[in-house]
């Protein structure tokens, strides 16, 4: 499996085969914390090929600084076989407890195979 597209957006839809991204952004930032982020997607756009048969079990996972979840990991299962595949995953209100290096996760049958951070800051700090 190649993973060809993988970003936190503010909103992504697929029409007639094309995948259209708004905001793909890697930084959030607050006034304090704990906090939440609103309303995002996860949009992915991966490749299957002849090798990967049978079905795919897919999930991403957002997890803090601490290596904990921040939400329950999202999944879904999909046909194998040499083809394309779109997924958007709709994030609504994931909470923030502190600020520091979060990380978006792709997994794949178990397999870790995209890993996208998200820096989460105080708002004004350096990087703002």
């Amino acid at each position: 499996m190649t993973l060809e597209i993988f970003t936190l957006c503010d909103a992504a839809t697929v029409h007639a085969g094309k995948m259209n991204i708004l905001g793909s952004f890697d930084t959030l930032s607050s006034e304090g914390f704990p906090s939440a982020h609103t309303d995002c997607v996860v949009a992915c756009k991966m490749r299957s090929n002849s090798e990967d048969e049978g079905p795919l079990d897919v999930e991403i996972r957002i997890i803090d600084p601490d290596g904990r979840d921040v939400v329950p990991p999202v999944g879904s299962r999909m046909e194998g076989g040499a083809q394309l595949h779109h997924h958007l995953w709709h994030l609504r209100g994931f909470p923030l407890p502190k600020p520091g290096t979060y990380f978006v996760d792709f997994i794949a049958n178990g397999e870790l195979i995209g890993r996208n951070p998200l820096f989460v800051r105080k708002a004004g700090s350096q990087a703002d």
